[in-house]
């Protein structure tokens, strides 16, 4: 009986020991991932594992594993994340939408990068790949603030005149920019300080220009690109975005502005844009960068017409009718704060940069506006904002129809009216009524069709109904 006792003792002994040795093991095999160095990587809105894991070139597994996840689909916003393979990098991994003006050198040189590190998390082939709108994955060191852009040395500057202008240490310029010497600087780039004026905004760009700010970055089809740059003296400015040209207006000789369509159907990817300044010194600078153009979204509809609307030549003799009209370009801006809505009670019924097949297969576009129907107890039509009517006839395609010149290349245009009370040469304000919604020209039921033009490109009118342009330079 006691050898029993003994055999049962030496057996609860076990697996006591068995079950502590098991509980062992398994911390080990949980805290691993805990203890995985690498750099930290915090998740924000979108990210799932198979997005970050693609982005960091390796397996959902292996970064499940790294991180002891279990659940993939228990993300959270905020949480943060080890990246296992990342040899030699350390930090916390930041996603930042470059701006334009952005080099490959100037995030080396602002966070004391190795250029391989970069080129590494970003899959990068060349230095043209900076495009502005991409996002970069750039690691942040959170025990060193970043340096901040001083200005570039002016042609034939040295490292040590440019130093004495900026009250910089031209060793620590050296050091900071990874440069060979005192020598080895070239014009037009940007050097980077520990300590530059803590009263000096950072600038990516050298005197006058203090700011060049693109609303929205990337750019998206079918949306207004709207380009603010802010000098400290007067200047003249050109540009072109892919191969047309952006025209600049200024109202006070310190914010320059251009506003540019995208057209619906660009094709969506690095578009170059160009910008050179003239200053009344006769020295010139210019800026040159791939900015990135994203699809709209946009969805599809089928519509159905008389054939007779149809007519490809017809519609061709009707643009061609109506695009000198657009293309004058008047300098002075009438417009003042957001465009109103064109009518009562608005209720759209088709937004703008729909891909529409007419007729199954009679004739595929985009819609060029935003259709209103009748939810009001009136048909008025009204002015969203102050301009010059520059157009009140009635059209094959548009029906009736009546363009209002807001100014700087911005167009109002209404189709398909039962009337219209205005005629060319017209000043308008706000909320003044042009015209009565119709049924007239290619319409499929009594509708306003409500367009903005800009130089001859439709964009989003809601854009300018939820948006006041131009914005603030601090916005």
């Amino acid at each position: 009986m006691k050898s029993q006792q003994t055999f049962i003792a030496n057996v609860l002994q076990s697996l006591i020991l068995l079950a502590i040795l098991l509980s062992w093991s398994a911390t080990s095999i949980v805290a691993a991932p805990a203890n995985q160095e690498g750099p930290i990587y915090i998740i924000q809105q979108g990210d799932t594992l198979n997005s970050i894991a693609l982005r960091f070139g390796i397996s959902p597994d292996t970064l499940a594993a790294a991180n002891s996840i279990s659940d993939p689909n228990a993300l959270f916003i905020g949480q943060e994340l080890v990246i296992p393979g990342l040899e030699g990098i350390s930090g916390i991994l930041t996603a930042q939408t470059l701006p334009f003006g952005a080099s490959l050198n100037g995030l080396i040189r602002k966070y004391q990068l190795k250029a391989d590190d970069l080129t590494f998390l970003n899959r990068l082939a060349s230095p043209t790949e900076a495009i502005a709108g991409v996002k970069f994955i750039i690691p942040i060191n959170q025990e060193a603030e970043p340096l901040s852009p001083l200005a570039a040395p002016d042609p034939g500057q040295t490292l040590l005149e440019f130093a004495v202008t900026t009250g910089a240490s031209p060793w620590h310029l050296v050091e900071n920019n990874r440069i060979q010497g005192t020598w080895d600087i070239l014009p037009g780039e940007t050097l980077y300080a520990e300590n530059p004026d803590q009263d000096k905004p950072d600038t990516l760009y050298p005197e006058p220009i203090s700011a060049i700010i693109l609303n929205n970055l990337p750019i998206i089809q079918g949306e207004t690109l709207h380009i603010s740059i802010n000098t400290s003296t007067p200047v003249t400015l050109k540009g072109k975005f892919g191969d047309q040209d952006l025209h600049f207006f200024t109202e006070d000789d310190q914010i320059y502005h251009t506003f540019h369509g995208v057209h619906a159907l660009a094709e969506p990817g690095p578009i170059p844009l160009e910008i050179s300044v003239n200053l009344n010194s006769g020295q010139s600078i210019s800026f040159q960068q791939l900015v990135m153009l994203a699809e709209g979204g946009y969805g599809n509809e089928w519509v159905n017409v008389p054939e007779e609307y149809l007519d490809e030549s017809v519609i061709a003799e009707e643009d061609a009718y109506l695009q000198p009209i657009l293309d004058k370009v008047s300098p002075q801006r009438h417009w003042d704060g957001k465009f109103i809505y064109p009518v009562d009670e608005p209720c759209i019924n088709s937004p703008y940069g729909q891909r529409r097949d007419y007729n199954n297969g009679g004739l595929f576009f985009y819609h060029t506006g935003m259709d209103f129907a009748v939810c009001a107890q009136n048909l008025n039509i009204y002015a969203p904002a102050a301009g010059e009517v520059v157009l009140a006839e009635e059209l094959v395609i548009k029906g009736k129809a009546v363009l209002i010149d807001h100014g700087w290349g911005v167009f109002s245009g209404y189709w398909h009216l039962e009337e219209f009370n205005v005629q060319v040469g017209d000043l308008v304000e706000p909320g003044d009524v042009i015209g009565l919604i119709g049924n007239s020209g290619r319409s499929a039921g009594p509708h306003l069709h409500f367009e903005i033009d800009i130089t001859g490109t439709p964009v989003n009118p809601m854009t300018w109904l939820d948006q006041e342009f131009p914005a603030s330079i601090e916005d």
